[in-house]
């Protein structure tokens, strides 16, 4: 086991640091001078100068050594709330504690290109790429972060319980005792209808539902409660084993891969929110699927280029406690394993935002059997265009940020996009949809959604909106550190990554000449875009409201149409 050096620590503080700068001048939070390099904060207290330039998308990348502050100090800059600079220097000390231990303790392959796409989940332990509290993980101990977290490749059960059917609300659209028998197998079924039958419960009045242990242990006193009261009764029995993907909630079934993955609420904040799980969102993930699924299933180029993972059930506890409120559910989403043919291997979408040991990105060998020219275009054909074609054929944008997103490839030859986690990642504009009838009707499917207002669930009011949501996830914070790396490593210039975007939509809207006029309407072309400020909704006491700032168009004037 080797053993943490000096240097190991200071890169894991600089990494921290680097991303708190440099989205404090990216979101504008704080008067600065730009030019020839350099970076100068002028902030309240001090002037703090640090070397750097702009990147794709007004990206800020900031040169590490060059930072001559520390983070309290920094932090005082932007902050007006001591509560708030106190919780977030907390996050971005466990942010780095967390990239510590993992410097110290774990020994990983020296190079991950030729890594399972599970393995994958856990050898890439960088996080994100942008957000300061890229590994927050508040309430994980270092015992945590080695049980629970990913980057251990640790397995473990979930907790089994029943809960009584008149406080769940479910979205199982099938038989239910034939989802139970099929997930559970056989074995574990009988068993647990037994257990119950032999505490005086059965099926017709309780149902089941999978705990997170770490979720069941954070919450002990409250679960108790619910224990007490007869909602909830807790099984002593193992099943499946589980290991944590990158998203730490989301677990793949380690016992049989192809089985489902399962989302389940955490009550920790990571990066930029608190990991719960509304129930009327449980509840609506599988009509997004079956929704997006119908989609790609009628319309003959999504069909070939396009994978749904569905979120295909769900259940969640409805629970007057505000200390169980989303904190108690559970999602069923597909494995990557029943759609890849046997010459096609899966690769997490970050994967290629990373270097490995040899100095060499991720995908070098890759770009070496094709050439970079070639492999960048077939990258941006599969990456890219399915995305805008569900926007602009369809109407739907979705949240491609690279934790959403898995690629197909054959020899490293990028072959088709794998899209999941819809049930808070999609939005429309129902006179924007082309097929209207297809859209889930809310109301019927929670009470939650009965009368709600443009722009707070997945209807919006402006198309603008959707641009927003495929541009900032899928671009401003995912492609552009593709682009980054490739000119980087390869000098192959972002501009030059960004005019073959252009080609990849100009030969696309040549395809579908008939959706000239959606695609005008999405605004690929204004000047300036607004993008989501991560950070400064961090910063804000309160996380109610918008928070954007405009940042210049890198694909303006790029298409070739």
């Amino acid at each position: 086991m080797q053993k943490l050096s000096l240097i190991s620590l200071r890169k894991s503080q600089q990494r921290v640091k680097r991303q708190l700068v440099e989205a404090m001048i990216f979101e504008r939070l704080i008067p600065f001078e730009e030019g020839n390099g350099f970076f100068r904060l002028i902030g309240k207290n001090h002037t703090y100068t640090c070397k750097g330039k702009r990147t794709a998308f007004d990206r800020v990348r900031i040169e590490e050594e060059s930072i001559e502050a520390t983070i309290e100090e920094l932090l005082d800059e932007v902050c007006t709330c001591e509560d708030v600079k106190q919780t977030v220097i907390h996050e971005l000390a466990q942010t780095t504690k967390l990239c510590e231990w993992n410097e110290e303790y774990l020994i990983h392959s020296r190079s991950r290109r030729h890594v399972s796409y599970e393995e994958l989940e856990s050898e890439l332990i960088e996080g994100h790429p942008y957000h300061p509290c890229f590994k927050s993980r508040t309430g994980f101990s270092s015992e945590d972060h080695f049980r629970y977290g990913p980057e251990a490749k640790q397995s473990f059960p979930l907790i089994w319980t029943a809960v009584r059917r008149d406080r769940v609300k479910m979205s199982i659209h099938e038989d239910e005792e034939q989802f139970w028998r099929r997930e559970l197998g056989h074995l574990m079924w009988e068993y647990l209808v037994q257990q119950l039958e032999m505490v005086g419960k059965d099926f017709r009045s309780y149902t089941f539902l999978p705990v997170h242990p770490w979720q069941w242990n954070s919450l002990k006193a409250p679960l108790q409660r619910l224990v007490e009261k007869g909602d909830l009764y807790p099984f002593k029995i193992k099943g499946d084993d589980y290991r944590a993907t990158q998203s730490v909630r989301t677990l793949w079934n380690a016992s049989h891969p192809e089985k489902a993955h399962v989302k389940v609420p955490m009550n920790m904040v990571n990066t930029s929110s608190l990991r719960m799980i509304p129930t009327h969102a449980i509840c609506s993930a599988p009509y997004l699927s079956e929704w997006i699924g119908k989609i790609v299933q009628s319309d003959t180029y999504l069909k070939n280029s396009l994978i749904i993972l569905k979120e295909y059930a769900g259940i969640g506890l409805e629970e007057s406690e505000p200390a169980l409120e989303g904190q108690l559910g559970v999602i069923w989403r597909e494995s990557i394993h029943l759609y890849k043919n046997d010459h096609e291997e899966a690769i997490p979408f970050n994967a290629f935002m990373m270097s490995e040991k040899d100095g060499k990105p991720f995908m070098d060998e890759m770009i070496k059997s094709y050439g970079i020219e070639r492999w960048v275009k077939q990258f941006i054909e599969v990456s890219v265009i399915p995305i805008l074609h569900l926007l602009i054929g369809h109407g739907v944008a979705v949240e491609a940020h690279a934790q959403n997103m898995i690629l197909l490839h054959e020899n490293g030859w990028p072959t088709k996009i794998a899209l999941r986690d819809f049930h808070d990642s999609l939005e429309y504009v129902e006179e924007f949809v082309v097929n209207k009838e297809l859209i889930p009707t809310f109301e019927s499917i929670h009470p939650y959604y009965k009368d709600k207002p443009d722009d707070v669930s997945y209807w919006m009011s402006s198309v603008e909106a959707l641009r927003e949501l495929v541009m900032d996830t899928l671009f401003v914070f995912n492609i552009s550190e593709v682009s980054f790396l490739l000119e980087q490593q390869y000098a192959y210039k972002e501009e030059t990554f960004y005019q073959q975007v252009g080609l990849a939509m100009g030969n696309y809207l040549r395809s579908y000449p008939e959706l000239q006029d959606r695609y005008n309407q999405v605004g690929f072309q204004q000047e300036f875009i607004s993008v989501e400020a991560l950070l400064k909704r961090k910063l804000q006491k309160k996380s109610e409201g918008e928070f954007h700032h405009l940042v210049k168009n890198t694909l303006l004037k790029k298409e070739q149409v």
